[in-house]
């Protein structure tokens, strides 16, 4: 199975990729299965793209 992401900022998309999940791993998995497996991966993939950082630059 093949998933295409896209991730945007301020509606501008900045990277595109597309994952795969092996067919054969997926077996015998309900739809809602196959649903979470697919949102874990995606969240791994934004871990792995995605860095915050931030600084207090001023304090009151």
């Amino acid at each position: 199975m093949r998933i295409q992401i896209q991730l945007a900022i301020d509606g501008e998309t900045k990277k595109t990729d597309v994952l795969e999940i092996a067919e054969h791993k997926l077996g015998e998995m309900t739809d809602e299965e196959i649903e979470q497996a697919i949102e874990v991966k995606i969240r791994t993939w934004v871990d792995r793209m995605v860095q915050v950082e931030w600084e207090v630059l001023e304090e009151e």
